[in-house]
């Protein structure tokens, strides 16, 4: 573990840590932001648009609906401030002696009145009863720094109410420090404590934050290593198969020499893309360790010299900040490298078939960087491409859509499709329905017996309701009211709509009258639904991988916590017949299957199955799990790990969001909001 340095007083108190990094000026009314950087009030005003400001060093996007001026000061910088300019005064004089007409120059200074002295003053305030105990020091040496600490333990900051009392205590109620008129006025009847046993409780915890950023950094630089290892391989694969290539080409005729540019072409295609991806990854652990290393030594300041107004004053900015940094994972890299195969192994056998040809772990130009979103969750990860071949031969593509020798309906626009699947029909968000802005379709549910299909609309806060053959039929309005954030996830237990908006869950009606809502466990921006028959709600739980089964009356009835399952992220998930629970792991890309008591039965692994990324899942009644991954649909059957390509959409033009089953109807929502709708 890293030596703990500590930071001393001396350091601090100097022009460029108490420089404005916008202005580069000395700070002027300091404000500080969430991510522990602070700038003049002045410097910030310009950068505020939409009530939102972005901090200029790490791009972290703060609400300020108040303006800059509703940030929180930086009170540790105004006290630093307050020593550096007092020390860098040239021409210091009597506090008490000076006026208009006489200026005495000062040779001491107390430490306790904070006046300077002059000579004389300073033989009469050390014979006065009332300032004989008063600590007079030395001009020069005060100027030097040598009583800094002493100077900075007097510092008090007196209350904006009460201007002439110091705060000296702090109110659990409000978590506020407060004055002793505060806290015989407007804090009479709270839980007031000093404001020493105040910071006596908390500093611990900070202490254990700051603690555990070292094992933060430490696992970025060790994901560094690893990239940095796989660019190594990915450089000397790619030099071997060049030198390959350059050694064949060099022993046959002219039309071998234009396959090998037309290969060399390819590779240096494949070769750029890998390594703008790893770059992306670089650069991205390399931001997050500065953030982290920032934020330690910010925070250090703060524990070490910081008043304990000031530390109590940062102490959740700073919880909030470690707590993010601590959050982040690495997406996972690709690493597999690609393959040469040579057609021909004789001269005499050149003909006009391509001479070289590649298997690269991915078949996606352009696509090095894919976002995937869950509600107003955006996760971004390097492209991997599919190494899945459909087992349908080019000639079933070209005569049909389906393995089903029966024709199939079809439209123009989806012709470029191969299927298991037989499509039956399609429907889109009607746009004169309500609709504020372009539809954004995060959830589906099927409502039981009846068949309805319900679309959660996030960017119009509302659910449409269609019949089971696609006719619209009603626009369930969601109480926005009642949620600072956007609704997500959407799910249908027995007669009741469950719908998650940030990190709460709302029960309504089918009709979409509110009736409850709960709070939900974790700090996810969105959480997946899904309901076992009328019993409960399963939440899918993000990071802290587990699932919490809610009943319609807004109680927890249980949780699944998957045994020894740590590292990944649940997103999407599912509940068969079976009571068995399947999620989909958005950092492990995997597929979990598990019981309720937390046994997991099956992983589906991409190492293991035709799939690579997935994202949303639903299951039949059948056991069969159905998973969307980039442009495809997966079928697993129960006792299958490897899995069947049921719809590949060629083109690659409406990437598919959400999908649900239906009785034998397979219902797959896309980003665009087409909802499309095959029998199976």
């Amino acid at each position: 573990m890293a030596t703990q340095s500590y930071t001393s007083l001396q350091d601090l108190i100097r022009e460029d840590f108490l420089t404005c990094r916008i202005c580069y000026d000395l700070y002027v009314v300091p404000k500080i932001l969430p991510c522990l950087h602070s700038y003049c009030q002045k410097c910030l005003e310009p950068l505020v648009e939409n009530g939102i400001v972005q901090c200029p060093e790490c791009r972290l996007q703060t609400e300020v609906p108040g303006g800059a001026s509703g940030l929180k000061s930086n009170f540790f910088i105004n006290g630093l401030l307050e020593l550096f300019q007092m020390k860098h005064n040239k021409d210091l004089e009597c506090t008490i002696c000076s006026n208009a007409q006489k200026v005495v120059a000062a040779t001491a200074r107390c430490l306790d009145c904070k006046d300077f002295l002059c000579q004389m003053c300073s033989q009469g305030h050390c014979c006065s009863r009332l300032t004989l105990h008063h600590k007079v020091v030395n001009l020069e040496e005060f100027l030097a720094g040598h009583y800094d600490t002493e100077v900075r333990f007097l510092q008090e900051l007196c209350c904006q109410d009460h201007t002439q009392e110091a705060l000296r205590f702090f109110c659990d109620t409000c978590s506020v420090p407060i004055c002793r008129d505060c806290r015989m006025l407007d804090h009479f009847q709270h839980k007031v404590v000093s404001m020493a046993n105040a910071v006596q409780r908390e500093k611990p915890s900070v202490e254990q934050l700051i603690k555990s950023l070292e094992g933060t950094i430490t696992c970025i630089s060790e994901q560094e290593k690893v990239v940095e290892e796989a660019v190594n391989k990915l450089k000397a694969k790619g030099e071997l198969i060049r030198n390959t290539i350059c050694n064949y080409v060099e022993d046959v005729t002219a039309y071998i020499f234009a396959q090998k540019e037309d290969a060399l072409a390819k590779l240096n295609v494949f070769l750029t893309q890998q390594m703008e991806g790893f770059s992306v990854a670089q650069k991205e652990l390399q931001s997050q360790k500065d953030k982290a290393k920032s934020t330690q030594e910010f925070s250090q300041h703060i524990l070490y010299v910081g008043k304990d107004y000031e530390i109590l004053h940062l102490e959740g900015m700073i919880r909030n900040r470690v707590q993010e940094l601590q959050t982040y994972r690495l997406q996972q890299l690709p690493s597999q490298t690609p393959e040469l195969a040579i057609a021909w192994d004789e001269p005499e056998q050149l003909s006009e078939t391509p001479l070289f040809s590649f298997v690269f772990p991915q078949e996606q130009p352009g696509r090095d960087v894919r976002r995937l979103e869950l509600g107003n969750e955006s996760f971004t990860s390097l492209d991997e491409s599919d190494e899945v071949t459909d087992s349908l031969s080019d000639s079933d593509d070209k005569s049909c859509m389906s393995v089903s020798d029966s024709p199939t309906k079809s439209s123009s626009s989806y012709s470029s499709f191969r299927v298991r699947a037989e499509y039956t029909y399609s429907f889109e968000p009607e746009p004169f329905f309500s609709a504020l802005e372009k539809p954004n379709i995060t959830g589906i549910a099927v409502v039981p017996h009846t068949g309805q299909i319900l679309l959660l609309d996030q960017a119009n806060d509302e659910i449409k309701q269609y019949s089971p053959t696609g006719q619209f039929q009603q626009v369930i309005h969601l109480p926005g009211h009642l949620s600072d954030s956007v609704f997500c996830g959407i799910s249908v237990c027995g007669k009741i709509l469950a719908c998650s908006s940030d990190t709460h869950l709302f029960f309504l009606t089918l009709e979409g009258i509110f009736l409850r809502k709960l709070q939900m466990r974790g700090s996810e921006s969105s959480y997946a639904l899904a309901s076992y028959q009328s019993s409960y709600v399963a939440v899918s739980e993000g990071t802290l991988c587990s699932i919490s089964l809610y009943s319609p009356s807004a109680f927890c009835v249980g949780r699944v916590q998957p045994d020894n399952y740590q590292g990944g992220k649940f997103l999407f998930i599912a509940v068969n017949s079976w009571e068995e629970f399947i999620v989909s792991d958005f950092i492990k890309k995997q597929i979990v299957i598990m019981e309720k008591s937390g046994l997991i039965l099956n992983i589906l692994k991409p190492s293991t199955s035709v799939m690579t990324r997935p994202f949303s899942v639903c299951v039949d009644e059948t056991r069969n799990v159905f998973v969307i991954d980039q442009f495809k649909v997966i079928q697993f059957s129960p006792d299958d790990e490897t899995g069947k390509v049921v719809l590949n959409d060629q083109s690659q033009v409406r990437r598919p969001r959400v999908l649900a089953v239906s009785g034998e109807n397979l219902i797959l929502v896309r980003e665009d909001g087409r909802t499309d709708v095959y029998s199976l």
